[in-house]
């Protein structure tokens, strides 16, 4: 009995043991079950959508709402998280999280969702997965479901497919309208500033015609005497000035030397001037100083100085007044020229010299 007396005892008492054991277990299994449930965050979780029924295609929002103590953080997620989180719906753009202080010292943050949806009758909106972030603890939550009713496009007495339909008429931009005026007053604009700044009778004298009773000589230093009431200050009237002046020269070569001065080049004219015995040096290289300056102002836009206008009218009279005042010395006295009714040409240089 002993033996048996000996093992009943410790038979009783190695179960006492092993439900010591289970209990300390158990109790420690529902300590940290209520830690848990202590620590865990309160987190309340709303979604609210914009309309109860949308078209295909057609835009909705779509507001995820979570309520906490303001001591959690929660992320929401991003617009791009394709259909493995958001389901059938496609989710165009998501604004920025919204903070609001609420009553008792809760927290409300929320986000907005810009959606559509291509589903026909119903839509689901998921339960939309939210992470909730507490201290050193991190936990994701879902946000309640909702059901969209989809509006068929489709009328109720369609029996077929439609052909296209023409194209809707859209009234022409006012844009086009000014854009096209601009252009219209520009181009009046231009052609009247090319009207004003038209070369006048003014700052351009016509040429007179030359009187068939006076010498080449005569004739020439008239038409160079009125080239000095040009007013030169007018860009306009630099051109025509120097063509006047390097036609005065070339009639007076062509008349008085019978050079073909009007059908040749400067070159050309002075090559003659130079190789002919009757014609100084001095003024063959005054007549090139000045057609090669009225060249330059008529062929490569030169734009000389108001001293380069004065020293061109100089150099001008100065050849005419050498070259005929040379000629005359090397002409016999029955060689002079004289008109029935007009002087020598001795006489008229002393007269044109004397007149300037």
């Amino acid at each position: 009995m002993w033996w048996c007396r000996s093992g009943f005892v410790e038979g009783t008492t190695g179960g006492l043991v092993l439900l010591g054991q289970l209990g300390l277990g158990l109790a420690l299994l529902l300590g940290s079950g209520l830690q848990l449930s202590i620590g865990q965050p309160s987190v309340q979780l709303e979604t609210r959508v914009s309309t109860d029924s949308v078209a295909i295609g057609e835009r909705f929002t779509v507001s995820m709402v979570a309520i906490h103590d303001g001591e959690t953080d929660v992320a929401f997620p991003a617009a791009d998280a394709g259909p493995v989180v958001f389901g059938d719906i496609d989710v165009l753009d998501r604004s920025g999280v919204r903070t609001r202080r609420l009553e008792g010292g809760t927290v409300a943050d929320s986000v907005v969702y810009t959606a559509a949806t291509f589903a026909l009758d119903s839509v689901r909106v998921p339960a939309v997965p939210i992470q909730v972030v507490a201290g050193r603890d991190t936990s994701i939550t879902s946000a309640p479901a909702r059901i969209v009713s989809v509006v068929s496009v489709v009328g109720p007495d369609a029996k077929g497919i439609h052909g296209v339909a023409p194209p809707a008429p859209f009234p022409r931009p006012l844009w086009t309208w000014l854009l096209l005026g601009l252009v219209v007053f520009g181009l009046l604009a231009g052609l009247a500033y090319l009207w004003w700044r038209r070369p006048s009778s003014d700052s351009a004298p016509a040429q007179r015609p030359l009187q068939q009773d006076k010498t080449p000589y005569e004739a020439a230093t008239t038409w160079i005497r009125q080239l000095e009431s040009y007013d030169l200050s007018d860009p306009d009237a630099v051109k025509p000035f120097y063509v006047e002046l390097s036609n005065a020269l070339r009639v007076y070569l062509a008349r008085e030397l019978e050079v073909s001065a009007l059908e040749h080049t400067t070159r050309e004219v002075v090559e003659v001037l130079e190789a002919r015995p009757d014609i100084p040096t001095d003024g063959a290289a005054r007549v090139r100083a000045v057609l090669e300056l009225a060249d330059l102002v008529k062929f490569a836009d030169a734009k000389p100085t108001s001293s380069d206008h004065e020293k061109a009218l100089q150099e001008a009279r100065t050849a005419l007044d050498t070259i005929e005042a040379t000629r005359s010395k090397n002409s016999s006295p029955d060689d002079t020229d004289r008109s029935p009714s007009g002087p020598t040409r001795s006489e008229a240089v002393d007269e044109v010299a004397s007149a300037a």
